[in-house]
């Protein structure tokens, strides 16, 4: 049993619906000396008062709507979510008109170990010595991603491209204040950008200029460079996404890295179709400093 220790004289101890009575019962059993309580859950919940105190207590009406109280039966219910999924757009029912990092599909067998015992029903606060396979598993993890980008470190704490985005957009602003140069707020976007990258930017507190792209949707250099040169003394970063939007390997994209660097950016790899990378490059080869995987 892991309790965890707020104070001389306070305990916390975490339940929820997979504990049993029989739990409690062992924990009281610990704070007794070894010896079983004189009392049983049951006896306890049937003396709770479950009823909200005045003023925190509701008074007004709640779920009225008729989709809570449609569905009286598991088929009913059922049958309504499927209706509702049928009404979403995805690959097995059209094309993905923009999003290239959601048209992939995670086979159900890799999803399937995510619900083992094994994985998921440890706390988070857990103590390190009873985690040790979890660490391992991270510690290879990072080792085998920072094989295929380059990069020198790894973080696994954001669990989404758009959180990725914006913990590797403060990891620039930090890198910035670090060097003593916090003033660096300009973040460029090409047009043809993710609609996550300039909503990552602006809660980063950076603020947006957009770049133009050529008709079929490359990064146009030239203005890249003119703005980069225009806001030299406050550009903070670049954020491209490589292979592009629009599934393109752009020929020049060492240049617009350098470009970036030049004028003392950092470069932000939208890595949400890195699939298209591994094997064939690696970010840092391209000139990438900071990128966040979409791996499926």
């Amino acid at each position: 049993m892991n309790f965890r220790r707020i104070d001389e004289h306070t305990l916390g101890i975490s339940l929820d619906e997979r504990t049993s009575e029989k739990d409690v019962a062992e924990i009281w059993q610990v704070f007794n000396g070894g010896g079983s309580a004189t009392f049983t859950v049951a006896e306890l919940v049937s003396e709770a008062d479950a009823a909200f105190p005045s003023p925190l207590a509701r008074t007004s009406k709640f779920l009225t709507h008729s989709v809570f109280n449609r569905y009286h039966s598991e088929t009913e219910m059922m049958r309504y979510l499927k209706r509702l999924e049928a009404r979403d757009l995805s690959l097995t029912t059209s094309m993905t008109p923009l999003g290239s990092c959601t048209m992939k599909l995670n086979a159900a067998s890799e999803m399937v170990p995510i619900s083992w015992a094994e994985f998921s029903r440890i706390h988070p606060f857990a103590p390190l010595r009873q985690t040790r396979g979890y660490q391992t598993l991270f510690q290879q993890l990072e080792h085998w991603l920072g094989e295929i980008t380059g990069f020198a470190g790894i973080s696994l704490q954001p669990n989404a491209g758009s959180q990725g985005e914006f913990a590797g957009l403060l990891v620039i602003r930090a890198w910035h204040a670090n060097r003593g140069q916090p003033h660096r707020n300009i973040c460029l976007i090409p047009t043809s950008a993710h609609g996550t990258n300039p909503a990552s930017a602006v809660m980063a507190g950076l603020n947006v200029v957009a770049v133009a792209c050529d008709k079929e949707g490359n990064i146009d250099a030239s203005d890249l460079r003119a703005k980069a040169e225009a806001h030299r003394a406050d550009l903070a970063a670049l954020m491209v996404t490589y292979p592009s939007t629009h599934g393109v390997f752009e020929e020049n994209i060492r240049e617009i890295c350098d470009i970036v660097h030049e004028y003392g950016g950092q470069v932000y790899m939208d890595g949400a179709n890195l699939n298209a990378q591994v094997g064939l490059c690696r970010p840092t080869d391209l000139g990438a400093d900071v990128c966040h995987l979409n791996l499926h």
